[in-house]
């Protein structure tokens, strides 16, 4: 069984422009979900990719050269039922192996799992630690956002 510390946050691709200008800013949600008990693959358009409310924050892992392979990696990429160390994170980490293995999809990229993981993790607690998720802050603004490939935060 996967650990808890492993399911504390639901992971999920999120697709934008590389401009990000505009208050809104249209883009997708590529991800595992799991309602009444069976997973399920969704992509869904979003109106401002900068911003869900629960989305905690962003992190920029790849740059976009072919989004059409890019997505039927995504929705070709298995989901396994009755498994109980199936989840989004797992799912996420065979969609990324399988991105690497492609080649073409993506240009510059960071796609290590781990290194993702870690950053992502540590970038997240250190915004809880300064209160950035507490009550009163607008959680409809833009979300922190780091970018893997440049190692620079884009959104504080």
């Amino acid at each position: 069984m996967v650990s808890n510390k492993k399911r504390l946050y639901h992971w999920a691709f999120l697709i934008g422009p590389k401009n990000e200008d505009k208050k809104e800013v249209s883009g997708g949600r590529y991800h595992v979900k799991n309602p009444a008990g069976i997973w399920i693959y969704e992509d869904q358009s979003l109106k401002n990719v900068k911003s869900t409310i629960n989305l905690l924050a962003r992190v920029c892992v790849a740059k976009i050269t072919d989004e059409a392979r890019l997505l039927e990696i995504f929705q070709s990429t298995p989901i396994v039922q009755n498994d109980p160390d199936f989840n989004c994170r797992s799912w996420l980490i065979d969609a990324l192996s399988r991105v690497a293995a492609d080649g073409k999809a993506v240009g510059r990229a960071e796609l290590e799992w781990e290194k993702i993981e870690q950053t992502a993790r540590g970038y997240v607690g250190e915004k809880a630690a300064s209160g950035r998720y507490d009550m009163g802050q607008d959680m409809a603004a833009p979300k922190p956002t780091w970018d893997l490939l440049e190692e620079k935060e884009l959104v504080p």
